[in-house]
């Protein structure tokens, strides 16, 4: 018969054992804070450069409260940076790589239009400095499933040159031009991705073959 002192440990050492093992299989959450977009430099610099373009042309509303002004204009500023940073990265690890692709995976371009469609309106109706009348025509693309390969190429095109705008960069009185072009450019990431976005959505396409 085991004495009780060295049942007693015998029972803390197994307790210690399975509390290891639980912690190997189950690692504790990261005290690390969310990733901020915030702190990178380079949307930060574009939402300023908009944000100081749209104020020398009166397109920013005076608050009455400066707090509160304050307050909200550094809540869209991280949001507007959020979306940039995503218009970027989906292109470049999503658009381009579905391009390269020998066969299209259509979940992925599902989820990646939906959520470049969001980004792409939210930045159209939060940036003051892209509210330009076009009287041009109307952007319609092809719905057809046979097209779509061609579509991605195209789309990436569009992130790339509205990402790239001389509007983001340059200030001056006669940018009229640039900001319509950059709009279309917009606009047309928005069609785009609803256009691929409702042929991803067609049930009798899963993985198709280019």
């Amino acid at each position: 018969m085991k004495e009780p002192g060295k049942a007693y440990a015998a029972t803390i050492l197994v307790v210690v054992v399975l509390a290891q093992s639980l912690l190997a299989q189950n690692p504790p959450l990261s005290n690390k804070p969310p990733y901020d977009p915030a702190t990178r430099p380079k949307f930060r610099a574009l939402v300023d450069a908009i944000n100081t373009r749209s104020r020398e042309l009166g397109l920013i509303e005076v608050n009455d409260d400066p707090d509160q002004a304050a307050f909200i204009r550094r809540r869209m500023d991280a949001q507007l940076i959020e979306d940039f940073e995503k218009l970027y990265s989906i292109n470049v690890e999503k658009i381009v790589t579905q391009s390269a692709a020998a066969s299209l995976d259509y979940k992925t371009l599902l989820d990646a239009t939906a959520d470049l469609k969001t980004r792409a309106t939210r930045i159209k109706y939060n940036v003051p400095l892209l509210r330009v009348v076009d009287k041009g025509e109307k952007i319609r693309y092809d719905e057809n499933p046979d097209h779509l390969a061609s579509t991605l190429p195209e789309l990436s095109r569009l992130i790339n040159s509205f990402l790239g705008s001389p509007v983001f960069r340059l200030s001056s009185p006669n940018d009229a031009e640039l900001r319509l072009k950059t709009s279309r450019d917009l606009n047309g990431i928005i069609k785009l991705s609803e256009t691929i976005n409702k042929i991803a959505k067609r049930p009798t396409k899963t993985v198709a073959s280019r």
